[in-house]
C-alpha cells in the first residue's frame, strides 16, 4: 500500500470490521424506512416532477449503499498461490501512437520479470521504431496490415502466432514489478481458470484523478470492490496487468470485438462458457493515469460507452442466464454505476428546480425533518465513508461525479442505442494549462453553478423581504437555500480545482538515489542522482555547474537484479541554487545510448516503484539456503571519483 492512500478512518474501520457491518446495517434499515415514509406519506400536495426527481435520486442513493456493502462486506489479504512450474507465458504489449519513452519504460520492465516468459510488443501503429526497440529490448516485434477492432483485433492477431499456455496483457504505458509473473501463475493450476486481474496503480501522482500521493479515483474501484467481485465469482478484466489462459481466449473465438470495451465484454462471455476469473489484490504493474482533463475525459468517455452496449448483447447481466445470481447482480452493479454521475446532476436540477419555482419535492413537518430526513443523510454520508474503507472521501467522490457527469450522461443512450464512437487511444502525455480553458470543458457544472448561485442568492434576498421568486413555505424557506449553498460550496470547488491545476512538466519524474559524477574538460565533480526521467535529470553536487553548460554524466544505477552499470549521457544545466551547502542541479538530457536509456528507464520505473511500493529495492531470487539479509544502505554507496573508461565520456 502506498504511502498516504488510505485514510486515518479507513483503516480503523479496517481494525473493527463488526462495527462497520453494524453502521452499514442500521444506515440501510433506517434508509428503507425512510423511504417507505417518503413514498407513502410525504408526496401529498408536493410537486409531482419535483417528487419523482428528488425519489430517484434517494432510491439509488440507498441502493449504491447497499451494493458497496455488499462488496465491502470482508476484505481479505491477496495471498500468492504456489505454481506448477513449466508454464509457457508470453507477455503482449499493445501499442499504437505511444511515445517512445512510454514504450521503452514497459519494455524494460518486461525484461526485469523473473519468471520465464517471452515479450511480443504488439504494434499497430507500424512503426520502424517500435521494431528498434523491441530488438533492443529483447521482445519479439510484432504487427498486422491493417487496424481492424482497435486493440480487441490487435490481441486477436497475435493470438494465433504465439504459443504461450497465459498471456500476460499490458498496455503501452503498464510497467510491471519484477515478480508479477511469479504472483500470478500459480491461479491457472485450476484448469478452468481464465483470467487473474490485478490492480491498476499509477505512478504519475500529479495526474488528474489523483487526490495524494497513492490515493486515486480508481482505488476505492481496485481496494474495496474488487476484491467483493472476486468473491463473487465475478472478477473482470480491465484492459491491462491481466494474466488470461490463451486456450480459453482461443475457444471462445477470440477477444470480443462488438463493443469498444473488450476487456468486460470478454469476461462475461468466458464466465458463460464455463471459465472462472480471480482477483489478485497486490499492485503488480504500475501505469500512466490521464495527464490533462482532456485525456481523463476521453478516457472514461469511452469506458462508459463501450461497457454500457453490453446491454444489447446477449453477454448482458440482464440476459446472460448461464451465469450464477450472484455474478449477474455483480455485473450489472458495474454496469449502473455509471448512473451515480447522473444522478447527482438530477440531484442538482431538482434543487434547482425547487430554488427557482418554489414547489417543494415533498412535505415535511421539522419533527419529520429531524427525525426521519437529517438521520438518513447523516448515516448515508457515514456509512458510505466507512464502507469506503478510507479509499475514497465523500468529498472526493463528489468532485468526480461532477466531473464526469456530462460524459456519462451522453453516453447512457449506448445501452439502448448502438454507438458509433471510434476507438482513441487515451493520450500518455500532456500539459495542463487549467484555468478557463479547462473550465469552460465542463458544461453542465457550470450551468449547474449558475442555476444554483442565482437561485440561491434570490432565496436569500427572500428572507430579507426583497426577492422576486415565489415564497417557499414554513421551514423549507431557511432549509432549501442552506442545501442551495452546500451544493454549490462543491460545484465551486470542483471549478476551482479545474481552474488553479497546472501541469507543466511534459514526462513525470521519480525520485531515487544513486551515485553520480558529472565531467567538464577541466572539472571533476562528485554528485547524487535524486530524480530523473527519460528526457532529464536531478542532482545534488558537490560544487555548482554553469548554467547552460553541457556536461557528461556517468551514473552508477542498480538494476532490478541487484547488478550495478555505468549509465552514460550528456547533459545541459538548466538550473543550479545553493541549498545548505550543495547545488541542486536541474538538467535536460541531450544525448544517451539507446542501451542506457533502457537502463535509465528501468531505474526509474522499475527500481525505484518497486522500492515505493515495497519498501525496498527488488533483487534477484535467492535460494533459500543462500539467503541473505541486504539492507537499503548497501545499495546506497558513496561515489568514487573516478574518470570513466566510456568513450563518449573521454571527450567530455
Amino acid at each position: 500500500m502506498s504511502a498516504g492512500e488510505q485514510t486515518p478512518l479507513g483503516r480503523f474501520f479496517d481494525n473493527h470490521p463488526r462495527l462497520l457491518r453494524a453502521l452499514a446495517l442500521v444506515a440501510l434499515l433506517w434508509g428503507a424506512g425512510y423511504l417507505a415514509w417518503r413514498v407513502g406519506w410525504s408526496g401529498e400536495g408536493a410537486s409531482p416532477v419535483a417528487f419523482g426527481m428528488l425519489l430517484a435520486t434517494e432510491v439509488y442513493g440507498l441502493y449504491a449503499l447497499a451494493i458497496l456493502a455488499w462488496f465491502s462486506w470482508s476484505r481479505p489479504a491477496a495471498k500468492r498461490p504456489a505454481a506448477t512450474p513449466g508454464r509457457k507465458v508470453d507477455v503482449y504489449v499493445c501499442t499504437y501512437d505511444e511515445p517512445a519513452e512510454v514504450v521503452m519504460a514497459t519494455l524494460a520492465g518486461c525484461r526485469a520479470l523473473t519468471y520465464p516468459h517471452t515479450t511480443y510488443l504488439l504494434d499497430d501503429g507500424r512503426r520502424p521504431q517500435m521494431r528498434e526497440l523491441a530488438e533492443l529490448a529483447g521482445a519479439e516485434y510484432m504487427t498486422r496490415p491493417d487496424n481492424s477492432h482497435a486493440k480487441a483485433g490487435n490481441l486477436n492477431a497475435a493470438l494465433p502466432r504465439t504459443g504461450g499456455d497465459l498471456v500476460f496483457v499490458l498496455d503501452a504505458d503498464h510497467v510491471p514489478m519484477p515478480d508479477a509473473l511469479d504472483a500470478l501463475v500459480g491461479y491457472f493450476d485450476d484448469e478452468r481458470m481464465a483470467i487473474v486481474q490485478t490492480p491498476h496503480d499509477f505512478f504519475n501522482h500529479d495526474s488528474v484523478q489523483h487526490y495524494v500521493v497513492g490515493r486515486h479515483e480508481q482505488s476505492l474501484f481496485y481496494r474495496v470492490v474488487c476484491p467483493g467481485k472476486d468473491r463473487h465469482g465475478a472478477a473482470y478484466w480491465c484492459g491491462s496487468a491481466a494474466l488470461i489462459s490463451r486456450h480459453a481466449l482461443l475457444e471462445i473465438g477470440g477477444v470480443a470485438t462488438e463493443t469498444i470495451a473488450e476487456d468486460f465484454h470478454t469476461t462475461i462471455r468466458l464466465l458463460r462458457h464455463g471459465w472462472r476469473s480471480r482477483y489478485h489484490d497486490e499492485v503488480l504493474v504500475q501505469g500512466l493515469a490521464p495527464h490533462d482533463l482532456d485525456g481523463y475525459l476521453l478516457q472514461r468517455d469511452r469506458w462508459a460507452r463501450g461497457n454500457l452496449a453490453v446491454f444489447r448483447l446477449p453477454e448482458s447481466p440482464l440476459r446472460a442466464k448461464s451465469l450464477s445470481p450472484m455474478q449477474r447482480l455483480s455485473f450489472l452493479a458495474s454496469l449502473l454505476a455509471y448512473l451515480a454521475p447522473p444522478m447527482r446532476l438530477l440531484l442538482l436540477l431538482t434543487l434547482g428546480l425547487v430554488l427557482w419555482t418554489g414547489e417543494l419535492p415533498m412535505k415535511i413537518s421539522i419533527a419529520a425533518l429531524a427525525a426521519l430526513w437529517l438521520p438518513y443523510v447523516l448515516l448515508n454520508f457515514g456509512a458510505g465513508a466507512a464502507l469506503a474503507r478510507g479509499y475514497m472521501r465523500v468529498p472526493e467522490s463528489a468532485h468526480y461525479e461532477l466531473l464526469t457527469m456530462e460524459i456519462y450522461a451522453r453516453a447512457l443512450r449506448c445501452a439502448l442505442v448502438p454507438g458509433r464512437t471510434a476507438f482513441k487511444v487515451t493520450p500518455k502525455q500532456g500539459r495542463d494549462g487549467g484555468g478557463l480553458d479547462a473550465v469552460g470543458k465542463l458544461h453542465l457544472v457550470l450551468f449547474c453553478t449558475v442555476l444554483l448561485a442565482t437561485g440561491t442568492a434570490m432565496r436569500l434576498l427572500d428572507l430579507a423581504g426583497v426577492g422576486p421568486l415565489p415564497d417557499l413555505p414554513g421551514i423549507a424557506a431557511f432549509v432549501v437555500p442552506l442545501l442551495g449553498l452546500y451544493e454549490l460550496r462543491r460545484l465551486l470547488a470542483t471549478l476551482a480545482a479545474v481552474g488553479r491545476r497546472r501541469q507543466r512538466r511534459l514526462v513525470y519524474r521519480f525520485e531515487g538515489d544513486a551515485p553520480a559524477n558529472l565531467y567538464t574538460p577541466a572539472t571533476h565533480t562528485a554528485a547524487r542522482l535524486v530524480d530523473a526521467s527519460a528526457a532529464g535529470l536531478g542532482l545534488v553536487a558537490t560544487a555548482p555547474l554553469e548554467t547552460g553548460s553541457e556536461p557528461a554524466v556517468l551514473l552508477t544505477l542498480t538494476d532490478a537484479s541487484g547488478s550495478r552499470h555505468e549509465v552514460a549521457a550528456k547533459v545541459e544545466v538548466k538550473t543550479c541554487r545553493e541549498v545548505d551547502g550543495s547545488f541542486l542541479i536541474g538538467a535536460t538530457i541531450l544525448e544517451i545510448d539507446p542501451e542506457a536509456r533502457l537502463r535509465l528507464m528501468e531505474w526509474c520505473y522499475v527500481v525505484c516503484t518497486h522500492e515505493r511500493l515495497r519498501g525496498r529495492r527488488p533483487t534477484a531470487p535467492i535460494p533459500e539456503s543462500e539467503a541473505i539479509v541486504v539492507s537499503l544502505d548497501d545499495y546506497r554507496e558513496e561515489p568514487v571519483p573516478v574518470r570513466p573508461s566510456i568513450p563518449a565520456l573521454r571527450q567530455a
